[in-house]
């Protein structure tokens, strides 16, 4: 079956949980909207248009009791998950460092390109990292429109690291490069399909996929499925509401462009 009208979809059908996919304006009424009527809800990144309207709908999700989960899929992207469960290993010891590497084409803004695009790699390196940014710096050059950043972070775990951000390449090629350091062992993911682990007794290195929209590979089916398993299992998800405001705030504190050293 399908619906025109929202409200009369809630009232014939029995649910416990929406999927709302639109732009984050559009959408983030319709959040609060469900939210307020008993709903948990799922929606694609970013999680609102700005940090404010983040915390909204963390708050709204708080009052109302229920689970509202942004699909950041590459969290759950297959070299990712690789690339923590090598991190959880005792011979890969405490992350030291992380560099992630993020950069498109041509954006209407630089705005836009930094919500829109950058803002997966702002929530992948806390995600990856396992802790909040604590400090950080941003250099910031605009030609044409186009933005590109350098950022270097110390986040709340002692690691520190930088993100190399930038509109000014080409469309359709790997976007995602990720160096992830620990003791003596390193990590590189050249895309999110496979990794490559550098060890002083021998190299393991992952098979690259043809298939790279594959739910499995790319995060989405598996984030999907965390969110259907963290309302059953009545628990917060991984990329909920709550934990996105960290990433949120990243994104802002880069978007303002302050010069010197910024605190979150």
């Amino acid at each position: 079956r399908y619906y025109t009208d929202r409200h009369e979809m809630f009232e014939k059908e029995d649910l416990e949980a929406v999927i709302i996919s639109m732009g984050p304006d559009p959408r983030q009424p319709l959040v609060l909207e469900t939210l307020a009527a008993g709903y948990h809800v799922f929606v694609p990144k970013p999680p609102a248009p700005s940090l404010a309207e983040t915390l909204e709908l963390a708050e709204t999700a708080e009052q109302h009791g229920k689970t509202l989960m942004v699909n950041f899929q590459r969290r759950f992207s297959l070299g990712v998950r690789e690339a923590k469960q090598i991190m959880q290993t005792e011979s890969f010891g405490q992350l030291t460092q992380l560099f992630c590497s993020f950069c498109s084409g041509k954006y209407p803004t630089v705005k836009q390109y930094l919500l829109d695009f950058a803002i997966h790699h702002f929530d992948l390196a806390r995600h990856i990292a396992g802790a909040d940014v604590k400090e950080l710096s941003v250099f910031h050059n605009e030609v044409d429109g186009q933005g590109a950043f350098a950022v270097a972070v110390e986040y709340t775990n002692g690691a520190v690291g930088s993100l190399q951000l930038t509109s000014q390449r080409l469309w359709q090629r790997n976007y995602d490069y990720i160096e992830i350091t620990g003791q003596h062992e390193y990590i590189v993911l050249d895309g999110l399909w496979g990794a490559q682990h550098f060890t002083e007794s021998g190299n393991t290195f992952t098979s690259n996929f043809s298939d790279q929209r594959n739910g499995e590979l790319t995060g989405d089916g598996i984030s999907l499925t965390e969110f259907v398993n963290a309302i059953r299992e009545d628990r917060e998800p991984i990329s909920s509401i709550h934990d996105c405001v960290g990433t949120m705030r990243f994104y802002d504190a880069v978007l303002q462009r302050k010069k010197g050293l910024i605190s979150l």
